[in-house]
């Protein structure tokens, strides 16, 4: 069985380059088509952060409040293991890598028999800047 090939397209570089350039901030595919930030169909851009994500260069976070997907760039593995903060009004993503979470994941685990996917959870609210 063949193995599911990854080809490297200029558009595909474009959307890669423009997040790389912007580590740890999130973007909407609607705000990135809507101020042109990278020059590729809409269609092309969806598509392209699709695959990214399924090849872990991107990470995917879903705002509740808006029903909008927002993506950022994955630098590394660890956002698989601590939570994130996310503020409602600049849109900022923060890591939440400390050892109250992980007790908090752990009193979860032990006491309410529930394994919560840490890389996947996010707290929302207010950054120390937009309060």
């Amino acid at each position: 069985m063949k193995e599911a090939r990854s080809y490297r397209t200029k558009q595909r570089e474009m959307v890669l380059q423009f997040f790389s350039a912007h580590p740890g901030k999130c973007f909407c595919a609607k705000e990135l088509i809507a101020q042109k930030s990278i020059p590729v169909g809409s269609a092309t851009l969806y598509r392209t952060l699709a695959l990214l994500c399924q090849e872990g260069k991107l990470k995917k976070y879903t705002d509740v409040s808006s029903n909008s997907a927002f993506y950022q760039y994955n630098e590394s593995d660890s956002c698989h293991y601590h939570f994130h903060l996310k503020c409602l009004r600049c849109g900022r993503l923060i890591h939440m890598d400390c050892n109250f979470m992980k007790d908090m994941q752990e009193h979860i685990k032990t006491n309410h028999g529930f394994l919560v996917d840490s890389g996947k959870s996010v707290l929302y609210g207010f950054c120390q800047k937009c309060r």
